[in-house]
């Protein structure tokens, strides 16, 4: 029944998000509120699904905060990028080419460093177990989030 009632809450989430995407490609203000809400509604999402005790969750909440700051710098880095391709996409070169796939894959490197980063302390207040637990759950999260963009970036020519 948790799971169930987890995988609602990531269901509401994304349709949440999704709205928010259109609007935010407009201006740094509309991308940082987009930001702010996916955070905290994720924020919620994961704490539901961590199924930590109250001990657990004093510790968990400081470390996750300081996470999804740092998080917040690299999806501002995504929409940064998926602006450059949208800029260059009618007029794409090789070495705009080049440029575009150098950040995105400096990103996905420092995204992936991120969770290292912070599944490491989270392996010293918390059990294993619910640190394998946080990376599955930023895993879904993060890819169900990043599904409405994906679909709607047209392929390079």
């Amino acid at each position: 029944m948790k799971n169930l009632k987890t995988a609602f809450v990531a269901t509401a989430l994304f349709a949440i998000a999704t709205p928010f995407a259109a609007q935010a490609q407009s201006t740094y203000d509309d991308t940082q509120q987009l930001i702010a809400q996916i955070q905290a509604d994720k924020r919620a999402v994961v704490l539901e699904a961590m199924a930590l005790d109250d001990a657990q969750v004093k510790a968990f909440t400081p470390i996750y905060d300081a996470y999804q700051a740092e998080r917040k710098v690299l999806m501002q880095r995504g929409t940064d990028l998926i602006n450059a391709y949208a800029s260059n996409f009618g007029s794409m070169t090789d070495d705009a080419a080049k440029g575009l796939l150098k950040d995105w894959f400096k990103l996905k490197n420092d995204e992936l460093a991120l969770v290292q980063k912070y599944a490491r302390k989270f392996d010293k207040v918390l059990p294993t177990t619910k640190v394998l637990r946080f990376v599955q759950i930023e895993n879904k999260l993060n890819t169900l989030l990043s599904l409405p963009g994906i679909a709607n970036i047209p392929l390079a020519k």
